[in-house]
Parts: structure tokens; sequence; C-alpha cells
């Protein structure tokens, strides 16, 4: 039963339910409590905070009031009126996808040009791996990179799929760089792997890295998420870019080709035909 209910929590807590909310709505649901009163007693939060968040839930539609002769009941809603948050949270979706265009134009007419053309900037954590990725869309035609591993060491599936769709939709092609000689299957994207991915190998005893690296446009990018320490250098600068742009082809002509078995991203360093024996 405990499994089940932290399972419950966890999608409860995914559709924006805090842990005092999730605590006081399964107080209901499991019939441990239906006045502020019992469910202070069961969930051990006081009874103000009981009643803010009884309102808070009666917000959202999933609980809801009935008049007893001592005082309001709370009950829950149908299941089904999880529907609404959906088409709320679908509703907020449509309105950020026509709002954020808008603002980035809005915001590019009044934003001051920077006097120096290079930028240097840090980030740190998993968010800010995953901020450096998003900005990689704005790569135009190529982006080459070296690879430890895929997107989803550092991002779920579902989120990672979207950027390789959107990598797809920009028609931007990918070169990889990789210490590894095979890879399982990694996306459904099929189309990426068809039309716009390449990968090489590197013999890690030559040309070890320890550094995931982006290049594309005028942007040099490296971060590392092994280790204690999650962090990114993301560096704007033409120059340096295009300077590592040249050795990456340097390296990228004496690398070794992966051959791709499928179009999910399965792959695997070809080895080399064995010579024939000689005849007796």
């Amino acid at each position: 039963m405990s499994k089940n209910i932290d399972n419950i929590s966890e999608k409860l807590n995914s559709l924006g339910l805090t842990l005092e909310e999730i605590k006081v709505y399964l107080a209901i649901v499991e019939g441990r409590g239906d006045t502020a009163l019992i469910i202070s007693q069961q969930t051990k939060l006081k009874r103000t905070t009981v009643y803010r968040i009884l309102d808070n839930l009666i917000a959202k539609k999933i609980v809801i009031t009935r008049a007893g002769e001592r005082g309001l009941h709370y009950l829950t809603s149908p299941a089904e009126s999880f529907d609404l948050i959906l088409a709320e949270q679908e509703s907020k979706l449509a309105h950020f996808k026509r709002l954020i265009p808008e603002l980035k134009e809005q915001l590019g007419r009044i934003q001051k040009p920077d006097s120096n053309s290079s930028q240097v900037r840090y980030y740190h954590g998993v968010k800010g791996l995953k901020q450096v990725t998003y900005n990689s869309l704005r790569a135009k035609n190529e982006l080459l990179t070296y690879e430890l591993s895929t997107m989803n060491a550092f991002m779920d599936q579902e989120e990672a799929e979207k950027l390789r769709a959107r990598f797809v939709e920009n028609k931007v092609h990918i070169k990889t760089l990789t210490n590894v000689t095979e890879m399982s299957a990694w996306t459904d994207i099929t189309e990426m792997v068809e039309k716009y991915w390449e990968i090489r190998h590197l013999d890690p005893n030559e040309k070890p890295f320890q550094f995931e690296i982006l290049i594309y446009n005028d942007v040099y990018c490296m971060y590392k998420y092994t280790g204690n320490e999650v962090f990114c250098v993301e560096i704007k600068n033409a120059e340096l870019a295009q300077m590592q742009r040249t050795l990456f082809y340097y390296l990228w002509d004496m690398a070794k080709p992966l051959k791709i078995l499928d179009n999910h991203g399965t792959a695997k360093l070809a080895l080399p035909a064995r010579p024939p024996l000689p005849s007796l």
C-alpha cells in the first residue's frame, strides 16, 4: 500500500499539488477525515494550515464541501475532475506558445546592443545543462558535438525527444565525436537518425575527453555532468568558435565512422576486415 501511495503522491505532485496539499487530499481519499479538525489531527498539520490547503484544493476543483450539523465536511470530487486540470494546463501551454514569440520579438526591439560581442556565461546544475541544450536550438545548419552520452543522461526521454524533433524541424545537421565504440537505440525521431546525424569514434587511449562540447554559430560550449559538480561554460566568440570548428573537423577526418544499424540510433564501430589467409 505504501508503495502505491508514494506512486500516487508523485503523480499528484507532477500535477502541481504541493506536498502538504497531497497529505490533506489523501487523508480525505482514504477516509481518515472529512472535517478540518480531524484532518489536522491525522496529518499533524495546524488547523489554520489545513483550512488554507482545503481552500486551495476546492479552488482546484478536486475537493468539494457538504454542510453538516457541526459545520462543513470535505469530500473528494470524482476522478474526472482531474480532466479539468489537464484542460487548464493545455490552455496555459497554448497561451505561452502564442506569448513567447511575441515577447522575444518585442524584447529584441528594445534590447541595448552589446558593446562587446564576446560573452561568457556560467550555468550550474541539471537546469543549467538543459538550458545550454535548449540554447543550441539556435544552431544554423550544423551542430558539432563531442559526446559522452546522449541527452537522456540528464533529461527525461519525452523532453529529449521534443528537442530532437525541433532539431529536425530546423534542419540542423549534427556531427558527433565520441570515445565509445557502440550505442544502444536512443530515439524514436527516426528522421534525425536517417537524415541529420553522423557519429565517429576517437580512440580514448589517444584522444580522450572528459567534457561534452557543443560548437555552433559563434558559440563554443563545454559542460560536465559526471562526478560531484555539474557545470557548464558557454562562450560566445566568433574567432574561438571558428578555431574550435577547424579543430573538430581535423579530428573528424581522423576519426572512424560508427556504422548506424537502425533508424533508432543503434550504432557500432565497424571492425576492419580481416586480411585473407595466405594460400598453402
